[in-house]
């Protein structure tokens, strides 16, 4: 008989092992790692931001703006002599945080309402899949300008409006992988011998579902750093003298010639970063999904 000496080890591996297969399938690839080191880096900026930015954001030295590279200033200055590299930290924290509050609020939203539509069926399905396409046919900033435009312009108005505007996308998706997996022997059986339907969805519905969950949240969360940029480059997102990515790119416009430092900063950060994120999203949809993880 196997005493505890024996079956502690044993335990203890058999524990580890979902953990340390995930880790090795999600950075699986060179592709993978790269991603999700850059994805890290950008997160551990915005959250260090006020360790590590070398000035105050806000402060302006009107002695030296437009400031190329040099003198203390990694990326120069803008046109109140404030320092580029803080704000630019700094504004990832304020796109970042937008992208993580409009993710949370479009799961929140669009992954019950793509369950309930897709399991229920019937006249509830019927008046979700027709709200659902109410909200498709406006295209998601276009929404998100007539809300803010009613909220009025800010951090909080930019994500209701962000999410307002990309849970509709979510809960289709949700709906139809649930019309497809609802269709499955074993969900089928389930039904058939009496099991409750919310234990139904939670316990075979659900876990098939995450994959394209996850990788639609992952595009909703780069989408949202996307929508805040554009709401900020025509002045109704993020508001001065706090800096986003948007509100950089849009002071940095003005002075392409003079400064181009200023656009390129902030654009070449949005373009990492959704890169980045798009080949994490597919790594995440290779080991979130059971059906690819066999």
């Amino acid at each position: 008989m196997a005493g505890p000496e024996t079956a502690g080890p044993g335990a203890a591996e058999t524990v580890a092992a979902p953990r340390a297969s995930f880790q090795r399938r999600l950075l699986a690839t060179t592709g993978q790692k790269v991603a999700w080191t850059i994805v890290a880096l950008f997160v551990l900026a915005a959250l260090a931001a006020p360790l590590i930015a070398p000035f105050d954001p806000n402060a302006q030295d009107l002695r030296h703006t437009l400031q190329p590279s040099g003198g203390g200033h990694l990326l120069g200055t803008d046109d109140f002599g404030r320092d580029q590299l803080s704000r630019l930290f700094y504004a990832l924290r304020s796109s970042l945080v937008i992208g993580v509050l409009t993710t949370f609020g479009v799961a929140l939203i669009g992954l019950p309402v793509g369950l309930l539509a897709g399991y229920a069926r019937g006249a509830l399905d019927v008046v979700v899949a027709r709200a659902i396409d109410i909200g498709l046919a406006l295209p998601s900033l276009v929404l998100a300008l007539g809300l803010i435009a009613a909220m009025g312009a800010g951090l909080r108005s930019t994500v209701i409006a962000l999410i307002v505007g990309y849970s509709p996308y979510l809960a289709r998706v949700v709906r139809s992988v649930v019309l497809q997996v609802r269709q499955e022997e074993y969900v089928e059986s389930a039904r058939v011998t009496g099991v409750r339907p919310w234990r139904i969805v939670l316990r075979h519905v659900l876990p098939n579902v995450l994959g394209a969950t996850t990788v639609q949240l992952t595009l909703i969360f780069a989408f949202a750093i996307v929508g805040e940029a554009g709401l900020s480059f025509v002045g109704l997102g993020v508001q001065p003298p706090s800096a986003s990515l948007g509100n950089m790119l849009a002071e940095g416009a003005n002075y392409t010639l003079e400064a181009p430092m200023l656009a390129i900063a902030p654009g070449v950060a949005i373009a990492v970063l959704l890169m980045a994120l798009l080949f994490a999203g597919d790594g995440l949809r290779d080991v979130a999904d059971p059906r690819r993880s066999r």
